[in-house]
């Protein structure tokens, strides 16, 4: 007689259980279609109601850039003569803010679909993974923003180019691993939604979007002045945009900077996954 800790015969699956990695990843890739057509729609939805519709997922960028460009170029004067502060703001401006709707978009992912998650059996993960697809897609324009801003103030195009792919992979794969725990703390403790807000503007002015960090700190060549800012996978992400797209300002240490990136998408991605997954059980029970 097979006790309740007993292994299911050969064919069959504990109800309740949680598969394991391997399954899962399986159940994830035979689903990747709801993921897709789920971010699709989602994005097509945004701006229907609006006179100028889709365009806005070309003006917000614009309009974002033209903004900060204004107050810290033209009324402040905060360039501290950077040569090209447009293209120097419109990239990390752009890219920050694709982190932040991603990451902010995916913490409310299971909090939001409780009633889905009640209804339908299907890995949860897809619901933070279409989230970041569908800000993914919307950041799209402003990868054009960038690249118009960038060749119409001199920069022209080179070689370095091409590694804004393994850049955009490497935030997109970070992105999903920070989506993954912030889910998973916002489903445990709700006051998350209201908490990342104020920590994604703390980030912001951490990480170099607004200036850039060798100008603005003398004391950069301090080994541990440097030392945090290689380890702020934000600002080294942004840095890697800044370094390709640019040629008028030179990214310091950049090989550090790739280094870095890579090591954090990997583990946000490892343990942000494992720890989603952890929980995968508890979703929808309120």
């Amino acid at each position: 007689m097979p006790t309740a800790s007993s292994t299911p015969p050969a064919g069959l699956v504990r109800l309740g259980g949680t598969p394991s990695v391997p399954d899962y990843l399986r159940q994830l890739w035979a689903r990747r279609q709801f993921a897709r057509e789920n971010a699709v729609s989602e994005l097509r939805a945004q701006h229907m109601d609006t006179a100028l519709g889709h365009a806005w997922h070309l003006l917000n960028p614009i309009l974002l850039t033209a903004i900060y460009y204004l107050v810290f170029d033209v009324i402040l004067d905060a360039t501290r003569g950077l040569e090209n502060f447009i293209a120097f703001l419109a990239i990390g401006v752009l890219t920050y803010h694709w982190m932040q709707k991603a990451v902010t978009g995916g913490a409310n992912t299971i909090v939001g679909n409780e009633g889905l998650i009640r209804s339908l059996q299907f890995p949860r993960a897809l619901l933070p993974i279409s989230t970041v697809l569908q800000q993914t897609l919307a950041f799209l324009p402003g990868v054009v923003v960038m690249a118009i801003i960038a060749l119409s103030t001199g920069e022209g195009i080179r070689p370095d180019w091409v590694l804004i792919v393994p850049a955009f992979v490497l935030q997109l794969l970070f992105v999903l691993g920070v989506s993954f725990m912030a889910a998973r703390a916002a489903d445990a403790f709700r006051d998350t939604l209201n908490l990342l807000p104020f920590l994604f503007r703390l980030v912001f002015y951490g990480s170099g979007v607004l200036y850039a960090v060798d100008d603005r700190f003398p004391i950069f060549e301090i080994w541990w002045v440097e030392l945090i800012f290689i380890l702020n996978p934000f600002y080294c992400l942004i840095s890697l945009w800044r370094h390709a797209l640019m040629t008028s300002y030179q990214v310091p240490h950049i090989e550090w900077l790739w280094l870095s990136a890579a090591v954090w998408t990997v583990i946000a991605l490892v343990v942000g996954f494992l720890v989603f997954r952890a929980g995968e059980k508890g979703y929808g029970r309120g």
